[in-house]
């Protein structure tokens, strides 16, 4: 059936989000943003849920040991954590909070594009703010004044932001936050390759709320957990919004014990590839593209006109990395997941040769 009348008019207008179609094991992949290597004790982990795993329970819906191991780590109250079904639950949940019908919400481009997505899906109106400069920095000032004229009910703040690796300062945020009367999200799904974090300012500002996700930093994003930190009155409401349950029992459990018992391999991890990008960022300059300086897990690379002969290439040779040339303001584009040390030369001596 292709008949598009019974079609929300919505459903009608969304492109989805697009993938790399799903190939086999011994493919690299460096599109997806993800950590080169899964956390080191799974099978201690599957041995320790035993044979009597209540898997035909909802055995803890409400997450409440998550939610306590989540604030230790993030060190605020485990009555502001939300854990949600991934991060972009999580985003689903912020625009059913805060959005009615024709309600504008607020992305810098270019940035994640769940944000508009599930805004759009939740039948929010986008208003866009694009980045500047060859750096892609975000102009305050800008934000401010158009969410003030525009009557902005959301503002997305991504810290790194996706794709670009670039950061906000935290004076800036703080800015943003101070000066608007509407509810500002900062996403700090790669908060750990970067440093800085904006959770201390939930003291201060009753309109922030920080996105977070297990994908990144705990090594865990097939197990698709996320969680939202915000004052208690707003996890509250979103306690209420979420979809209950919606966490599968495996998912939460390997969330608790990768914060009990893996946080020095997430540590070790995170510094490799620190490392890591700052030596593929610079054998990519010899090779004489651009990249833009990254404080996140990827690099954006400007690779000219030869993106889609470049990727088409790489991808014979059982390497994937994002084309995002054909989005705006990335022209030439493409995003490359640091990994491993061998997998990164894998990479390299690819494109030296290519190139």
């Amino acid at each position: 059936m292709k008949n598009n009348k019974y079609f929300s008019k919505i459903a009608e207008k969304i492109v989805p989000y697009q993938w790399e179609e799903s190939l086999s094991d011994e493919v690299l992949r460096f599109d997806t943003n993800t950590v080169p290597f899964p956390p080191p004790n799974l099978q201690r982990f599957f041995k320790s849920l035993g044979n009597n795993c209540p898997i035909n329970e909802y055995k803890d819906p409400s997450y409440k040991k998550l939610e306590t191991l989540i604030a230790q780590y993030e060190k605020v109250q485990s009555d502001m954590i939300t854990v949600t079904n991934s991060g972009d639950e999580a985003l689903d949940i912020l625009a059913k909070t805060f959005l009615d019908d024709d309600d504008t919400f607020l992305v810098t481009p270019p940035t994640y594009e769940i944000f508009s997505i599930q805004c759009e899906l939740n039948k929010g109106r986008k208003v866009e703010v694009p980045l500047s400069g060859k750096l892609f920095n975000v102009n305050t000032n800008k934000i401010i004044t158009t969410t003030n004229e525009q009557k902005v009910k959301l503002i997305f703040l991504c810290n790194p932001n996706n794709p670009t690796g670039t950061i906000i300062s935290q004076s800036d945020i703080e800015k943003v936050v101070r000066c608007c009367s509407t509810i500002v999200v900062v996403d700090e799904a790669y908060r750990e390759f970067y440093g800085n974090s904006s959770v201390t300012l939930l003291k201060k500002y009753d309109n922030l709320v920080i996105l977070r996700s297990f994908s990144k930093f705990a090594g865990i994003a097939g197990a698709r957990v996320g969680y939202l930190i915000a004052n208690s009155f707003l996890s509250s409401k979103f306690h209420s919004i979420r979809f209950p349950m919606g966490v599968s029992y495996f998912s939460y459990k390997l969330a608790e014990w990768v914060l009990e018992n893996d946080q020095q391999w997430m540590n070790q991890q995170i510094e490799m590839i620190k490392t890591e990008r700052e030596r593929l960022s610079n054998k990519l300059l010899v090779m004489g593209f651009y990249v833009l300086p990254s404080k996140a897990n990827f690099l954006l690379v400007n690779i000219g006109a030869r993106v889609k002969e470049i990727q088409d290439k790489l991808k014979k040779k059982g390497i994937l990395i994002r084309d995002r040339s054909s989005k705006k303001y990335l022209t030439g584009c493409v995003r490359i997941t640091v990994r491993s040390r061998k997998e990164n030369d894998v990479l390299i001596n690819a494109l030296k040769k290519i190139v």
